[in-house]
């Protein structure tokens, strides 16, 4: 072997890129004897490698496109869910959960009679991308999973959950160019909601407790408003505690 690779050899193996084991190999494969490297340890050099992980997937991802989908029937129990709009006339879900779980636990996804039904136990990852048409109907379990909903082409939308949390990022965007049902029920997790300025409403927000915040006031229940403008978004929040955060309604006409 020439000196140069016998050098190089030793350079690896005193910086620690290379083990014993691995370098007898090499000095074994080209014939040669290893022993004067092992005699006796060596003093090694104060060099230090950076610490490198190799990381497997721990989650799987799929795609699922579907056709002649008027509603969706979801529900999750954790991680996220966001709506967005797409160029294409299909309902489409990016989905990512996680891997090595009991076949009984894997989401579940079917179509039926025009309504697309998703239900998952474990924690995931849901991004639905949705035609430029009008849909009949959404009703959205979200469990603790963080939920932006930035695209609603719904005539009646349904989001709900017993097991939400404070610290949970509940925002939606209503669409403004159809009238539109929206009721909301939740425990405490925080609602943002933006209206188009375009859009009329027909409020009723209600705590269990007695009071509502509203945009960061506290407001008596039910909590009654209205607001000038087109295709009007009927709306209803029942919680216990979730502070309400209501964007695009200013021009309050009457609370009742």
């Amino acid at each position: 072997m020439a000196q140069d690779q016998q050098k190089r050899l030793i350079e690896l193996y005193e910086k620690g890129i290379l083990t014993k084991e691995e370098a007898r190999a090499c000095f074994l494969e080209l014939e040669e004897s290893p022993d004067f490297l092992f005699v006796e340890e060596k003093t090694k050099m104060t060099f230090t490698l950076p610490s490198l992980k190799v990381f497997s997937s721990s989650k799987l991802k799929q795609d699922y496109v579907f056709s002649d989908v008027e509603s969706l029937f979801m529900s999750l129990s954790e991680g996220r869910v966001s709506f967005m709009k797409g160029k294409t006339d299909q309902v489409q879900l990016r989905l990512v959960y996680p891997q090595q779980v009991e076949e009984t636990l894997l989401p579940q996804i079917y179509v039926e009679n025009k309504g697309l039904h998703f239900a998952s136990p474990l924690p995931c990852q849901l991004t639905v991308i949705l035609p430029d048409q009008w849909m009949a109907v959404l009703e959205l379990e979200v469990g603790r999973a963080d939920v932006k909903l930035d695209y609603l082409p719904f005539e009646d939308i349904s989001l709900r959950s017993t097991t939400d949390k404070k610290q949970q990022d509940i925002r939606i965007a209503s669409l403004g160019q159809f009238p539109q049902h929206l009721t909301i029920q939740l425990s405490q997790a925080p609602i943002h909601l933006h209206v188009p300025k375009e859009q009329g409403v027909k409020g009723r927000i209600e705590g269990a407790e007695g009071s509502v915040s509203v945009n960061r006031k506290k407001k008596s229940s039910p909590y009654l408003c209205e607001k000038d403008g087109n295709n009007l978004l009927y709306l209803q929040i029942r919680t216990d505690k979730s502070p309400c955060t209501v964007k695009g309604v200013k021009d309050v006409t009457r609370i009742l």
